[in-house]
This record gives structure tokens, C-alpha cells and sequence, in this order.
């Protein structure tokens, strides 16, 4: 991944948009004499409130294995970033399956990591909020910063597996159902079958109408509630669009049909507006 993305709901598409191009940029010289690849607070900064130790690769890659968000404080070389842990601390503090990690962009040793979250021109300290699959899904400057945005950022488990398998470019249909629905059955068999058929990699993703957890995620894409009793299935293609969305059992053709299609956006920021 080229540039930190995330997902916004724009003109009824659910579309993958460049985060940080619309604005909070502060181009830096990254220093190419950094020795260590260790995330520890920087000398002017040691009296800050403690955050996890270990390499920065090592760190995210265990929080994802435990299934753990990540608070990414991204520093440079002399950055204060007193308020920044603190905040980060603080939404830790909220949602205990987290963790705090420190990131030098200025360290050569994560350059690879600069490149991937897209955060060497972002005005330092900045805060990335990664997802439990390791999905970047929110970059937020440190004067628009509150632990409750950080926590609120977090996607929802089921949010997550949608999140992670456009992020591998990959379409998805997702299934909203209940375990009394009959139809559930079908439409995930049609969804296999579509997959087969399409030459396609899509991922397949169930979600309960009563899992209070997706409510928020659910209204996000659309779906409220269920209609005549029936299960509800929203195509994502490859880009992060919805392409269509189904209140009755489809066919095998039309979810060939919405996994290959492309829905034109209104650009990558907010109303439509193009990113500077």
C-alpha cells in the first residue's frame, strides 16, 4: 500500500481514499545515520508516559497476532511527543485490546515502514490508529487528537475482515442475515459459486443483523434492518466500491455482474473535493 488509506462513505460508495494528500503535510529530511530500530521515547522526551519497547516490525506484528490495535505514534529525531503518548495512553487506557508503539521515520531502519503507512511528509508527532488485522484505517495530527476519536477510529471485528480483504485488493460479498433466515443458505453457496465463476479471490463475510457490535458498521453501508425477513448482501469490487446491494436471494450471474463492476467516486476527500 502506497499511501495510509481509509475507508469514507462518500455519495453512497464505499470507496478507499488517500488520507493523508488532504493536507497535514510537513515535508522532513529523513536522517540516514540512525542506528536503532527500536521505538523508545526520544531524549527530550523521557519523562512521557511509557510505551511499548522491542522494534517497531516486531511490535505490530505481535499486536496483530494478538489481535490487538495499534496506537502508532509517528516521531521524528527531537520530536516532543509528551502529548501525543498521552493521548495515545489515554485510548489505551479505553480499549484494553491495544497496545502504544513508537515509530521513527527518521531511523532508516523503518524506512520500509514510512513508505508502506505513507507518513513521510505528515506534520510530526502523528498519530496512525491500525487495526486489529494490521489495517491502517485512521491518521490523525496531534492538534486534532482525542483518545475518544483514537478509539472510535477502531473498526468493528467484522468492519475489520472488510477492511483487510479490500486492502489485499480483494472484492468482497458481504452477507447480512440471521440464524432464523432461511435464505442465508442459499446466498452464501451463490456467493462461492460467483467467486468460482469470476476467477475471482473475493472474501465472504457474515454478519448477524443482531450483533450489536456492527450496528454502527451496518448503518454505514447501508443496511439498518432486515426487509420482509430476508437477508441482505452488499458487493464490494476490488477498489473499495459498493457496487450493489441485494434485499432478495441473487442470482449467481448478478453477483458476477456487481463484483466486476466500477462505480465512478467524487474524489478522494470529503463533499466530493479533490485532494491538493
Amino acid at each position: 500500500m502506497k499511501n495510509l488509506r481509509q475507508f469514507k462513505l462518500i455519495f453512497g460508495l464505499f470507496v478507499i481514499t488517500p488520507l493523508i494528500s488532504c493536507g497535514h503535510t510537513n515535508p522532513t529530511n529523513a536522517s540516514t545515520t540512525a542506528k536503532s530500530n527500536t521505538p523508545v521515547i526520544e531524549a527530550n522526551t523521557k519523562n512521557s508516559p511509557a510505551i511499548n519497547s522491542g522494534t517497531t516490525d516486531a511490535e505490530l506484528d505481535k499486536a496483530k497476532k494478538d489481535g490487538k490495535a495499534v496506537f502508532l505514534i509517528i516521531t521524528g529525531t527531537g520530536t516532543n511527543i509528551n502529548s501525543a503518548v498521552t493521548i495515545a495512553k489515554e485510548a489505551n487506557d479505553k480499549l484494553k485490546k491495544s497496545v502504544v508503539v513508537q515509530l521513527n521515520r527518521d531511523d532508516v531502519a523503518n524506512s520500509s515502514l514510512v513508505k508502506k503507512f505513507g507518513v513521510a511528509s505528515v506534520t510530526l508527532p502523528f498519530i496512525l490508529v491500525i487495526s486489529p488485522k494490521g489495517v491502517p484505517v485512521e491518521g490523525i495530527p496531534l492538534d486534532k487528537a482525542t483518545s475518544d476519536k483514537l478509539v472510535k477510529s477502531v473498526p468493528s471485528p467484522k468492519q475489520d475482515d472488510v477492511l483487510f480483504a479490500v486492502n489485499e485488493k480483494k472484492p468482497v460479498f458481504i452477507v447480512v442475515s440471521k440464524k432464523t433466515f432461511t435464505d442465508k443458505k442459499t446466498i452464501v453457496a451463490n456467493c462461492k459459486a460467483a467467486i468460482s465463476k469470476a476467477a475471482s479471490n473475493a472474501a465472504i463475510v457474515e454478519i448477524d443483523f443482531d450483533d450489536a457490535n456492527e450496528k454502527a458498521f451496518l448503518t454505514q453501508i447501508g443496511v439498518s434492518s432486515p426487509v420482509n425477513d430476508k437477508s441482505v448482501t452488499v458487493v464490494i469490487n476490488a477498489s473499495g466500491q459498493i457496487t450493489d446491494t441485494f434485499t432478495d436471494t441473487p442470482t449467481v450471474e448478478k453477483l458476477v455482474a456487481a463484483v466486476n463492476k466500477v462505480t465512478k467516486t467524487g474524489g478522494c476527500c470529503s463533499h466530493g473535493k479533490k485532494c491538493g
